[in-house]
């Protein structure tokens, strides 16, 4: 009669006193991949259309693409549609629903190992080049952020995959994948007009 009743206390986590089990841990994940897919779809689908856009683009002006002086904007159309592919690529996995956080982690490292032979290839080609010298540089540069985009995937996978028992951190990793994805789309769409120009000269 003289003694307080103890008040259960909830405040000490998101989810109460006791630390989250598995399955509230996914039911977390779960809420939040949901919050996120409309964004990767909408990344997915911009792709897609500005891939074939550029497709189209440079299909018709085939005689422009042997000429010896059009060499670095050849590498770059092929490095711009790389970064189209790698970000609707994302945007497709990242869109698949009720998987593990190791699913989206893992296929964005395979994913972004698949997409770094490409623009690995045509950096060592640039740079190897001493014939069509004068537009190097100025390809090397725009390669740069999409260099930085993958960066920014692969840190993304780490911290998800790292963080896959703890519901709290998955919003602040899925700004990684946002931010990965986002740099290379902007790039590849300011190459791509550049492209374009060029091509249309």
């Amino acid at each position: 009669m003289g003694g307080e009743v103890p008040i259960y206390d909830n405040r000490k986590g998101p989810y109460g006193p006791h630390p989250p089990t598995e399955g509230e841990t996914l039911d977390a994940f779960a809420q939040h991949m949901a919050a996120w897919q409309p964004v990767f779809i909408t990344l997915a689908t911009v792709c897609a259309t500005l891939a074939g856009l550029l497709f189209v683009a440079i299909s018709l002006h085939p005689a422009n693409r042997d000429e010896a002086g059009k060499t670095n904007l050849r590498r770059l159309a092929e490095h711009t549609f790389a970064d189209f592919l790698l970000v609707l690529f994302i945007g497709l996995f990242f869109s698949v629903p009720g998987q593990p956080p190791q699913f989206y982690a893992l296929s964005t490292v395979l994913i972004v190992a698949a997409g770094t032979r490409e623009p690995a290839q045509r950096i060592l080609e640039a740079w190897r080049d001493r014939t069509h010298a004068a537009h190097r540089m100025h390809f090397l540069r725009r390669v740069g952020p999409s260099l930085l985009g993958r960066v920014l995937l692969l840190i993304g996978s780490a911290t998800l995959y790292l963080h896959r028992a703890d519901g709290t951190q998955i919003e602040q990793d899925m700004l990684w994948f946002f931010s990965g994805s986002l740099v290379p789309l902007i790039a590849a769409m300011r190459n791509a007009w550049f492209l374009i120009l060029q091509e249309a000269t």
